[in-house]
């Protein structure tokens, strides 16, 4: 058995996060979010081919040690289908498909690997409009109908398929959608014409479309490898810790910290007297100083966190946080979230920032500055 992990997407609603590194390249946990889809899998196929743009060579050069792993690259990002075809030279004969941005129970891949037929993973959600909604008849798939205004079914598409090798040949009959790209959903309704295809629910997905589902999945993760504390952490006296974490080599915590569960903090960190992280990530080399809070944030790489700063992570009337993303407003879906923050963000003392709010990289935020505006260019140091 094969697998192909698609992992050529741009990433434009993770921004700022992407801004500075490929999507499959963020860390959770303090690894890369490909390969955590790579040890989901690894145990259950034979051979795992990564479907990569070639602006991402950072995926390949991170990767290249491990044998079991091979880089097919897709010339242009023009829909799933087309990245599957990249991959087509590597490809033997049956073969799943899951994209790096899902996180899906290892129980589950080692169920789903051993079915027979074509099969696409599923599973229900309170929000199926947001996705490809599957129709089912006796486990059947019989209709896929992408993001329905009114869909009559709340099972959804999870993007994890097992297909026998014609599907190559039905996404080379497939013609280009609305938006101009070759989805996989449309080669599959070709081969639904000759051959069937089942669907398998999954016990749990968690998939990352926005930068606060980044938190979801470290939580996920979390949960199902418990903490992972790397053994050169220096903890310094009065320092509490709720479990599980993730704590990177060479990062030094406290005095009198309190680390909160599902947290992750990178390498090379320094967390200041008396701050408190709640279920936030904090990434390599940013430092964190005293009296700060971060609550439900997520902090890129080399940032500057300077004293008394605050990441507020809650509405004064509790209602669901809305993120800016692609100049629009998206409720998150959350009641508490902080904020998102790009590399080499430097912050002066006594900041707070507003809950759900953004700030690129390399900005200079202001001592004493309220952030109710997402920043995207730099600010005024006067």
């Amino acid at each position: 058995m094969q697998a192909v992990i698609l992992a050529a997407g741009a990433g434009t609603r993770l921004l700022p996060l992407t801004q500075t590194v490929s999507k499959p390249m963020l860390r959770i946990a303090n690894k890369p979010l490909l390969e955590w889809s790579i040890r989901a899998i690894q145990d259950f196929v034979d051979d795992i081919i990564v479907v990569v743009s070639k602006q991402e060579k950072d995926i390949q050069e991170h990767f290249k040690h491990m044998s079991n792993v091979r880089f097919a690259v897709q010339e242009k990002q023009i829909g799933t289908a087309n990245a599957i075809q990249s991959a087509e030279k590597f490809i033997k004969d049956r073969f799943i498909v899951v994209n790096s941005d899902d996180f899906i129970h290892k129980d589950d891949i080692k169920k789903f690997v051993k079915l027979d037929g074509n099969t696409i993973g599923s599973f229900d959600v309170t929000n199926p409009e947001n996705f490809g909604v599957l129709y089912t008849k006796d486990n059947k798939v019989i209709d896929i109908v992408e993001k329905p205004k009114n869909p009559k079914s709340n099972t959804v598409n999870c993007g994890l398929y097992l297909f026998n090798k014609s599907i190559l040949t039905a996404i080379k009959q497939t013609k280009p959608s609305q938006r101009k790209e070759y989805e996989i959903t449309d080669s599959i309704k070709i081969l639904m014409k000759t051959e069937d295809f089942c669907s398998f629910k999954l016990s749990r997905w968690v998939t990352i479309n926005y930068p606060w589902d980044l938190l979801d999945v470290n939580e996920f993760i979390l949960e199902e490898f418990g903490s992972m504390i790397s053994n050169d952490v220096e903890i310094r006296p009065g320092v509490h810790i709720e479990y599980p974490v993730a704590i990177g080599p060479g990062t030094i915590l406290g005095p009198n910290c309190f680390i909160r569960k599902y947290s992750s903090i990178g390498a090379k960190c320094r967390v200041g007297q008396s701050v408190e992280i709640k279920n936030s990530i904090i990434m390599d080399n940013t430092f964190v100083s005293h009296l700060a809070y971060v609550g439900d944030s997520i902090i890129g790489r080399n940032c500057n966190v300077a004293a008394g700063v605050k990441f507020a992570n809650l509405r004064l009337d509790e209602k669901n946080i809305f993120m800016k993303i692609n100049s629009q407003n998206v409720d998150t879906g959350h009641t508490k979230l902080g904020s998102i923050v790009g590399d080499n963000v430097k912050f002066g003392v006594n900041v707070t920032v507003m809950p759900g709010k953004k700030i690129c990289p390399n900005m200079l935020v202001p001592p004493c500055t309220i952030v109710k505006e997402d920043i995207t260019k730099q600010m005024s140091l006067k």
